[in-house]
């Protein structure tokens, strides 16, 4: 089972569910918001609506550029969006931004539980930047690999903390818009959640939003490994508008339309683009490299999600820089749908992965 944020962030809410059947999944990102909702029918998650609204119709600027949104204009977006989408679920999981977190995988002497709980605060101090009081922290235990050369004398440990203050703040922008909290989830659990079921082996999950690129390696359905990198679909924008001299409206769209495919008039926007790309993959590169040599398993699957993750061209060139199997995400296939939808869903799956990963940590709570 994905290791998750089960005592830290949600609410248990089998009671929520024993009375109100739907819910809502709600992805907070820079350039745009993204609700699901879906219904249980015998222990299965239902597509019911599901909407996506760019932030620029609400700071007057360009779609595709990042915005940090006031609380109160979040809130309205999710009523706008929910109204929109026709969602009428009065209980909401929100998803909290990577950036507000820490989350790191840290080494202990093999201790019961019970010692750990005591011991893994004051190793905390080292690693969380800011009083351990104004956190809610969390950990786990990570089993070994079972590929570990010789006795482990120590024992690793994911841990999770996010700042109270950012708690609340979700837990405003979710009552201002009329929407019962029924959890809190770290944005990097959820989206594992929608496209690990899949996969047996070991996978580094890459999620490419405007303004940053999350990387995470997933072994035996636990994350060991996660990343952050300040440079995703947006910087493509940017670079772009300065290497051809346009505008960002403009280069959003050749970006959006043209890619890096191999073709002749993709060439120019490629050529830009991937130096930015390399950069990201060399960093995977890195992390990939590290986990082999410390856990002696060989990560030889990769998943793209997020909006960015839909440019043409990517996954062949993610393929071709890292050497290894990529795969678009598809979370819907862990929900069920009419069939009438399968191609608008299969368009937009990898941008929904974490608000899809949000009902489904709901229903496990169920």
């Amino acid at each position: 089972m994905l290791c998750c944020m089960n005592d830290f962030f949600a609410k248990k809410i089998s009671s929520l569910l024993s009375h109100d059947k739907s819910f809502v999944g709600i992805d907070v990102g820079t350039s745009t918001l993204k609700i699901i909702q879906v219904k249980t029918e015998q222990e299965r998650a239902v597509l019911e609506t599901y909407g996506e609204l760019s932030t620029s119709a609400y700071t007057g600027g360009e779609a595709g550029r990042a915005m940090m949104l006031e609380d109160e204009k979040v809130s309205q977006m999710i009523v706008d969006l929910k109204k929109e989408a026709g969602a009428t679920a009065v209980h909401g999981v929100i998803a909290i931004p990577l950036r507000y977190t820490f989350v790191t995988v840290i080494e202990m002497p093999h201790l019961s539980d019970s010692e750990l709980s005591e011991a893994i605060p004051y190793e905390a101090r080292k690693y969380i930047p800011i009083p351990l009081a104004d956190v809610v922290l969390d950990w786990w235990r990570i089993p070994e690999t079972g590929k570990e050369e010789g006795p482990q004398k120590t024992v690793s440990i994911l841990l999770a903390a996010v700042q109270k203050d950012v708690i609340e703040k979700y837990k405003r922008i979710l009552t201002d818009a009329k929407i019962e909290v029924s959890g809190f989830e770290i944005e990097i659990f959820s989206a594992a959640r929608a496209v690990g079921g899949r996969f047996r082996s070991a996978y580094m999950l890459f999620d490419i939003g405007a303004l940053s690129t999350k990387i995470a390696i997933i072994d035996q359905g636990i994350i060991r490994s996660v990343h952050h990198i300040d440079r995703a679909s947006q910087a493509f924008s940017l670079a772009i508008s300065q290497s051809l001299g346009i505008d960002f409206k403009r280069a959003e769209v050749m970006k959006r339309e043209l890619g890096i495919v191999s073709r002749p008039e993709s060439a120019g926007v490629r050529h830009t683009i991937t130096p930015l790309l390399d950069s990201i993959f060399d960093e995977a590169d890195r992390l990939r490299t590290n986990y082999r040599r410390k856990s002696g398993v060989t990560v030889d699957k990769a998943v793209l999600l997020g909006g960015g993750s839909l440019m043409p061209g990517l996954v062949d060139y993610a393929i071709e820089r890292l050497g290894i199997e990529v795969l678009l995400a598809n979370p819907f296939a862990q929900i069920e749908y009419p069939a009438f939808l399968q191609q608008s869903l299969k368009s937009i799956a990898p941008s929904f992965s974490i608000a899809v990963g949000l009902t489904l940590r709901a229903l496990q709570e169920r």
